[in-house]
């Protein structure tokens, strides 16, 4: 009785829940948009590869490096921006900046001018998320901060899968025919997907402009599971959060290594379409990697009690476990098989993102969750983004012969990646402090 009278009190100081969750509507659209932008160009791999005469390394830096290197670097600073002046403005400003580069991207002429143009939608696309997810940390109670941020990430899991979807799409209307007859006809059908998803930006920056900066709340992320006072020393808050940024970090490497190639592995190694691979791989992506990021954040407070995190990391744990086995599955030699492998991969990445972000959330305190959440993002883009889709064609060349295919390259890279999870899990839940036995 007191507990529900606790937290009706606490729920009306922060906004209506209606607004909040329209809120949370917009940002996804955003980080829907944001991600179509970001990863479209793994759909475009051969025909830019062809066009600019270019080979799959090349092709790893435009998709990885140009973009990751510089998102990671300057998140650093945008997102102790974000924690001391408007959010909402650094958005709009950020979503401007990247869709213009965007379109650049398919005016560009050459190697040189698309990787320079990739740089700016990484810088773009730095203040995103930090301020997003800080946005929405202010919008709700902490029991409900987990499944509100799940959702949010679902946007960025679902743009993934949209990017491949859009960009299948329209090849799809290249290929009917359906700009015959107009200027666009002799614009080659890359070029046009880098155009037509980057115009929607501009006009959406128009709509952030609803968006109304929220109070920054002063509630403190970790309370029974922690010695008494230790809170009040940084040094506890962010040596907690170490083991959570490599669990994360590692999930986004091996995501960005199976999301820069998987459409590649399909195309090439069933000979398939690859407008037909762009339509099904979107659709069962945007799904199962939505969906997973989503469930998790949701598990993850369901599992949360009394502030502890073992609950969390014991979830995560379990859910990284049986990614290793999937990687397996992506060796089959049936192209149903290695489709829906992809699939539950990414569903369970998801599941394992969420869930490290809403950990991060409960460990450090609300005046440096947007810097906190840059130095993740640095982790996951400019680390995880630069090496994740590197990865592949070197161990194609360096492990395996060319003529194995980017199977085992893949089902590699991500058995590597989620073994440091499970051992970096492992590491967290022993080191966790346990709440106190009752006397």
């Amino acid at each position: 009785m007191n507990h529900s009278a606790d937290t009706q009190i606490a729920d009306q100081s922060y906004p209506p829940r209606a607004y909040a969750w329209s809120v949370v509507g917009i940002l996804i659209a955003t980080a829907i948009i944001s991600y179509t932008d970001r990863q479209v160009l793994t759909l475009l791999v051969d025909p830019i590869r062809h066009d600019l005469g270019i080979n799959d390394v090349s092709i790893g830096l435009l998709i990885g490096s140009s973009f990751a290197i510089v998102y990671g670097i300057a998140g650093i600073p945008l997102g102790y921006l974000a924690d001391r002046t408007s959010r909402r403005n650094l958005l709009i400003a950020g979503v401007v900046v990247w869709s213009i580069a965007t379109i650049a991207c398919g005016l560009a002429r050459n190697f040189n001018e698309l990787f320079a143009a990739r740089i700016f939608v990484g810088l773009g696309e730095a203040v995103l998320s930090p301020a997003a997810i800080s946005i929405i940390s202010d919008l709700f109670p902490p029991e409900r901060r987990g499944t509100a941020v799940g959702l949010y990430l679902s946007g960025i899991a679902m743009g993934i899968g949209t990017a491949i979807l859009i960009g299948g799409g329209v090849l799809h209307a290249v290929d009917a025919g359906v700009f015959a007859g107009t200027p666009l006809m002799s614009v080659p059908a890359w070029r046009l997907v880098l155009l037509l998803i980057g115009l929607p930006g501009l006009l959406w920056s128009m709509v952030l402009r609803f968006i109304q900066e929220p109070s920054r709340r002063s509630d403190h992320p970790v309370v029974d599971s922690t010695p008494r006072g230790a809170l009040a020393t940084p040094s506890f808050v962010w040596s907690a959060v170490i083991p959570i940024y490599l669990v994360v970090g590692m999930a986004s490497l091996v995501d960005n290594a199976v999301g820069a190639w998987s459409p590649s592995l399909l195309i090439r190694g069933f000979a398939k379409d690859p407008a037909t691979v762009g339509v099904e791989l979107g659709v069962v992506l945007t799904a199962c990697f939505g969906g997973g990021v989503f469930l998790g954040g949701l598990l993850a407070d369901r599992m949360s009690r009394n502030g502890s995190l073992i609950g969390k990391l014991r979830l995560c744990l379990a859910v990284a476990s049986l990614i290793i086995p999937t990687c397996l599955a992506l060796l089959s030699d049936q192209y149903v098989v290695v489709l829906w492998s992809i699939a539950l991969y990414f569903g369970l990445s998801g599941m394992v993102t969420s869930i490290g972000f809403s950990s991060m959330l409960d460990r450090v305190p609300s005046h440096s969750r947007a810097l906190a959440l840059a130095i993740s993002f640095f982790f996951n883009v400019a680390v995880g983004g630069a090496i994740g889709p590197a990865a592949v064609p070197w161990a194609a060349t360096h492990v395996f012969s060319e003529s194995m295919g980017l199977g085992p390259p893949i089902a590699l890279t991500a058995l590597v990646g989620y073994g440091i999870v499970v051992i970096a899990l492992l590491l967290a839940l022993v080191s966790q402090p346990r709440p106190p036995s009752p006397s």
